[in-house]
């Protein structure tokens, strides 16, 4: 753990010093902050909080999949990776420093925009901060192990970057982060189980918005953490030093196995009655319509929700 830690902090300083990278880690969520908090919530605080969670999920998706990918790609292929391997450094220790290095600078910026969002918009926190934390940490981790995962599987910078496009725009598009789950067509609503950041946006929204326990949404943690088990493991098994390294026979078949526990995650989601209903439960919130027919069984420690669905946008 110690051989992590080092190589974290190394990696955290060498992203200070590329400016780009800093604009891309700081600038660039506060741009989309503005954005969502001004244009698209109105600048009303129960919008805002509503608002959080997808807005969240943008920051993750943009930060593990081209933050922590294609920087692996472009150091193996730059022969990089190499060097390293000359030392007593393993796969997995490389994998989590790489990731909790850019965990680290990404977890600041999601305090500041919370900040921000009581300061400028008097966003209601009504919410566990503990349950947000622990849901936004796992929805990176998932979400990066992924990332991670395409910089083990392709060879070239080109090759990942068409690929990590694709994944961003699937996990943009289909799992509630531009467009709110009720707009979305049913089958896209089954599919989205399947989606890291459907799981994190749906506990952050309950949170945030219900202000419910974190325990209420412990199928959308426990499958978080089944993803991030999955694509960490699959990441190592899959990691290679040289860019000339084949991926052998055993790496696909341990790829299948990951992408096998993964289904089996979405599938036992679409199946289960508690997030079935905490999602039914979001998306009519979102889109104003009465939930006294969704309303699930509460845990007697679970507040009741005091966010009037009139000031949220219909659909």
């Amino acid at each position: 753990m110690k051989a992590v830690l080092k190589m974290m902090w190394m990696n955290i300083k060498l992203a200070w010093r590329i400016k780009i990278a800093f604009f891309f880690t700081f600038v660039f969520p506060l741009g989309f902050f503005f954005i969502y908090g001004s244009l698209f919530a109105h600048g009303s605080p129960v919008m805002v909080a509503g608002m959080m969670a997808p807005l969240i999920s943008l920051s993750v998706i943009s930060s593990a999949l081209f933050g922590l990918g294609i920087q692996l790609v472009v150091m193996r292929e730059r022969d990089v990776l190499r060097r390293y391997h000359l030392s007593p450094v393993t796969a997995l220790q490389m994998v989590l420093a790489r990731l909790l290095g850019n965990y680290a600078l990404f977890m600041p910026v999601v305090v500041l925009q919370f900040v921000l969002a009581v300061a400028i918009y008097h966003m209601p926190l009504q919410g566990s901060l503990w349950g947000l934390f622990v849901d936004f940490t796992l929805g990176y981790l998932a979400v990066g192990a992924i990332g991670m995962v395409i910089a083990g599987a392709f060879n070239t910078v080109q090759e990942a970057q068409v690929v990590t496009q694709i994944i961003f725009f699937a996990l943009l598009f289909l799992s509630g982060t531009t467009v709110p789950l009720a707009m979305l067509p049913h089958l896209v609503q089954r599919l989205a189980p399947f989606l890291p950041p459907t799981l994190m946006i749906v506990a952050g929204q309950g949170l945030m918005l219900m202000g419910d326990p974190l325990a209420l949404h412990w199928p959308e943690m426990v499958c978080l953490v089944l993803t991030f088990a999955a694509a960490l493991w699959l990441a190592v098994a899959l990691f290679r030093w040289e860019k000339d390294a084949p991926v052998t026979r055993r790496n696909r078949l341990q790829a299948l196995l990951a992408l096998a526990s993964l289904l089996l995650a979405g599938i036992w989601l679409n199946a289960s009655p508690l997030f079935q209903r905490n999602n039914l439960r979001i998306m009519m919130l979102m889109s104003g319509e009465p939930q006294h027919q969704a309303a699930p069984a509460r845990s007697p420690e679970a507040p009741a929700h005091k966010i009037d669905p009139s000031q949220i946008p219909h659909a």
